[in-house]
């Protein structure tokens, strides 16, 4: 594991560690174009690897160059379509997540316009944010709880915030 991965887990960890006993978030991934997902953590020291693992590393086998599907199916989430097409799907952790509503949304901080991603699979939802720089910060939610979603929304977008106080 790279410095800058263990410096990115140590930080999703330490949001986890400074949360409520039970959490809004379960599991939070940093993923970009050029490393994939870079910087992955879960709560209570969960190994969040599992809800993001490529379909590659799927045990049911998944299928050859599994990791570009993955990237092409993760950009076709940014893409509006058309309103009565099927709604882009990303296979991640061996499920696959269909795309709810698409947003775009102003960072409070740079004053950036950002790509906002409602996921859901089954009763479990997931919030994706990307960045101009090229980065996409996932928030799985905890349970099925609403409030639970909106407060993943919410990590996702102060966690992107924190990383373009970073410099990224």
């Amino acid at each position: 594991m790279s410095p800058v991965t263990e410096q990115w887990e140590d930080v999703l960890r330490t949001h986890f560690a400074l949360g409520e006993e039970l959490p809004a978030v379960r599991a939070a991934a940093v993923f970009s174009a050029d490393s994939g997902f870079f910087a992955v953590a879960g709560c209570d020291g969960e190994d969040g690897r599992r809800y993001f693992r490529p379909a590659a590393d799927d045990p049911a086998g998944g299928l050859p160059h599994a990791e570009a599907v993955d990237r092409a199916a993760l950009e076709a989430l940014w893409v509006a379509g058309e309103e009565n097409g099927p709604a882009p799907l990303v296979r991640l952790g061996g499920a696959t997540w269909r795309r709810e509503s698409l947003d775009q949304v102003t960072d409070a901080v740079t004053g950036n316009d950002l790509d906002l991603v409602l996921l859901r699979e089954g009763d479990r939802s997931m919030w994706v944010v990307r960045t101009r720089q090229g980065l996409c910060i996932f928030a799985l939610a905890h349970g099925d709880n609403e409030g639970h979603v909106a407060e993943a929304r919410s990590f996702a977008l102060e966690f992107d915030s924190f990383l373009v106080g970073q410099g990224y």
